[in-house]
């Protein structure tokens, strides 16, 4: 096998990794106030994700939107030159249209095989997922390897957010407007668990020194009974204190600090913290 992987920008992974594993990002647009685009990629494996974020970050009304079936279609015809298949990941929880978009897109391209791959994933569990599965598909002998090991990973890994986006399951999110939320100071933290392919809300609080407690807590416990392998987090300046408390109890642990992703500025917010692992 010879495959590409295909992700679109809301895997929260590092870019130095796209080339490691012959990763090929689809970027979103940002169409802001003044009613100009802004495209987040700018060449086969490069993002300009931050720019966007300064964009919307100063942009009530600036609004995202995704990649398209036209996207899709051309970057899997330029994929067909060099590779023998190709790996599309995406999420149909938190961005079902784009994942929707895959699968279209995949019936219009026929000279090569194409497989996506879906995840409920969401932030650095996103990132999280693609790097742990790009390094099995490296030494995979067939697609149902594959395919298996998506389903095995996806039950596997945990993950940790606090947000104030009180809709952060699968109902709330098809409510979503692509448009950046406006919080208030006085709005209420929720804590969200990731296990088993689900996203649970554990606790809601206006302190969050108690959410990262808990967390710290249910970490302690895992850590007890599990051989964790990788970490990936994400967080706001806000939290860097607790966010440092919180990776000392995974001392030993390999860590990787991702990048908020312009999907996860739009669910999570500018102040959230975001953790996962395997």
């Amino acid at each position: 096998m010879k495959p590409a992987i295909v992700i679109d920008s809301s895997s929260e992974l590092p870019q130095k990794l796209y080339p490691k594993y012959n990763i090929f990002p689809l970027g979103y647009v940002i169409r802001d106030s003044n009613n100009e685009t802004h495209k987040e990629r700018t060449q086969v494996q490069t993002l300009q994700t931050s720019k966007l974020l300064s964009i919307i970050s100063n942009d009530n009304n600036a609004q995202l939107f995704a990649p398209s079936i036209k996207d899709f279609v051309e970057l899997y015809t330029f994929l067909s030159e060099e590779f023998d298949s190709i790996i599309s990941i995406h999420s149909s929880f938190a961005t079902p249209a784009v994942f929707e978009n895959a699968l279209v897109a995949k019936k219009l391209v026929s000279e090569i095989s194409i497989d996506v791959i879906d995840t409920h994933t969401l932030g650095s569990s996103s990132g999280l997922f693609v790097e742990e599965l790009s390094k099995f598909i490296v030494e995979a002998k067939n697609i149902n390897e594959i395919r298996k090991e998506t389903i095995s990973l996806d039950k596997h890994i945990n993950s940790f957010i606090i947000t104030k986006n009180e809709h952060l399951n699968l109902t709330g999110l098809k409510k979503i407007d692509w448009r950046k939320s406006l919080t208030t100071s006085f709005k209420t933290y929720s804590l969200y668990n990731y296990f088993q392919t689900n996203w649970n809300i554990l606790s809601n609080s206006r302190n969050t020194n108690k959410l990262f407690y808990k967390i710290q807590e249910k970490l302690a416990v895992i850590i007890k009974t599990k051989d964790l392998r990788n970490v990936f987090y994400t967080s706001s300046k806000n939290f860097s204190k607790d966010t440092k408390s919180t990776l000392s109890k995974m001392r030993k642990i390999p860590k990787t600090e991702t990048k908020s992703s312009l999907v996860a500025y739009y669910l999570l917010g500018d102040n959230s913290f975001d953790i996962s692992f395997i």
